[in-house]
């Protein structure tokens, strides 16, 4: 289905093992970022490990504590997103804000591995093996289904340690995701819309497992109207993803890329979403837009992002321009 996926699978797949000196020199080690911190956790709730990378803001706190923002796929975009985010509230362009990336141990040394573990996390349901080896994921369905359990690794277990570290204000959480990321965003945003409240949704795989995320898009539409909630959502992608790619995936003919493209339809099903979601009647506080960034791919569109995604959830206020 999601021809993005399936490229990015066999990228990964093909990357070789990172050729090791003989010896460390005395001043190697691992890069870290500037006035951040990372802890490892094995999750008492689904048994799982995980790596927390929390950037601490150059800016002071404001008086009910920071905003938090929380990267999805840490591993990859916490480092862009955190400097971005730091640097702009330090110049008074945003409000300061904590970045929290959730990844993975395993992201220090093993990207297939990562990329097995964030399939299982992202995603709220298991699918027939057929169509998972189509999107280039794991046919074991035991391998997908984990995303309510995860949100309650955030809640419970992510969420109360970044607290203890920083003064927060939890009425005021992110969530960043991307691709399956962007799925379990748009998941939570309609089983627990209250979980957070900013929701940035980047090229959401709404096509998986034939939309099933959308099936609580009506009740979530019903609590907007009612004025029982009022998030504030962002859905985007990019311009090219239903460009075919100039390279075709390992083992794919021209006309099964040409079938996978339609069927994920990226921009139309993104950008559709968007226009219901700005539609939607809500209370002062709600608020929806969407975009397509142009001439972005799906790999390429996460860079694209970090600028309007950060104005939309961090913006001053009026009085502070």
């Amino acid at each position: 289905m999601l021809l993005g996926l399936f490229l990015l699978s066999s990228s990964v797949s093909a990357v070789a093992e990172p050729a090791r000196p003989a010896a460390e020199p005395a001043s190697g080690g691992a890069a870290t970022l500037p006035v951040s911190r990372q802890f490892d956790f094995k999750s008492a709730i689904n048994g799982r490990s995980y790596r927390v990378q929390v950037a601490i803001p150059f800016a002071p706190a404001p008086q009910n504590g920071y905003a938090v923002l929380y990267m999805l796929d840490g591993d990859a975009y916490f480092g862009t997103y955190s400097f971005a985010a730091r640097m702009r509230a330090l110049l008074g362009e945003l409000q300061p804000a904590v970045v929290v990336g959730i990844g993975y141990p395993e992201g220090e040394s093993d990207l297939k591995a990562v990329f097995v573990r964030r399939q299982y996390d992202l995603t709220p349901t298991p699918i027939d093996p057929k169509e998972a080896a189509q999107a280039g994921l794991s046919t074991d369905p035991a391998a997908l289904g984990g995303a309510d359990a995860f949100l309650q690794v955030i809640e419970r277990e992510v969420k109360p340690r970044v607290a203890a570290l920083l003064p927060v204000d939890s009425s005021r959480g992110i969530l960043f995701g991307h691709s399956l990321g962007g799925l379990f965003a748009l998941h939570t945003l309609f089983t627990h819309p209250e979980s957070f409240r900013t929701y940035l949704v980047l090229s959401p795989s709404i096509w998986f497992n034939h939309q099933v995320v959308l099936g609580n898009e009506a009740k979530f539409a019903a609590a907007v109207k009612s004025g029982k909630i009022a998030p504030q959502v962002f859905v985007a992608v990019g311009g090219d993803e239903e460009t075919l790619p100039v390279a075709l995936p390992p083992g794919m003919t021209r006309e099964q890329v040409v079938k996978s493209v339609a069927e994920a339809s990226m921009i139309r099903n993104a950008m559709d979403l968007g226009e219901r979601l700005k539609a939607l009647p809500g209370i002062a506080g709600y608020a929806a837009r969407s975009r397509v960034f142009d001439g972005e791919t799906h790999i390429s569109v996460p860079w694209a992002s970090v600028g309007p995604f950060l104005n939309f959830a961090l913006a001053p206020a009026k009085s502070e321009r």
